[in-house]
């Protein structure tokens, strides 16, 4: 590259001026909690019953925002994009 280039290398690679953001950028294979789907749409749930189900970060899916994620479901083995999740990006809930 040449000295006076600024951009970052994700910019020179992808040929674009979008800069990346640190918020999107998280540790592969990453616990998630997902919003659950009745939730999502705006229905409600019983008091007690659990929120959100735990999945795996795959990376940003390459379809959707930045911001939309590829979770690999644990009780299913699908993969699917969310935007409704939290990150645990250092691992803290994983005994």
């Amino acid at each position: 590259t040449k000295p006076h280039d600024r951009r970052v290398p994700i910019e020179r690679f992808a040929k674009t001026s979008v800069k990346p953001k640190l918020r999107h950028y998280h540790p592969f294979g990453c616990p998630v909690y997902v919003l659950k789907n009745e939730l999502q749409s705006r229905k409600s749930l019983p008091q007690w019953e659990s929120r959100a189900r735990v999945g795996v970060y795959l990376g940003p899916s390459p379809r959707h925002a930045r911001s939309v994620a590829l979770i690999l479901n644990l009780e299913t083995g699908m993969v699917s994009p969310q935007y409704h999740i939290r990150f645990d990006n250092l691992f803290e809930t994983v005994p």
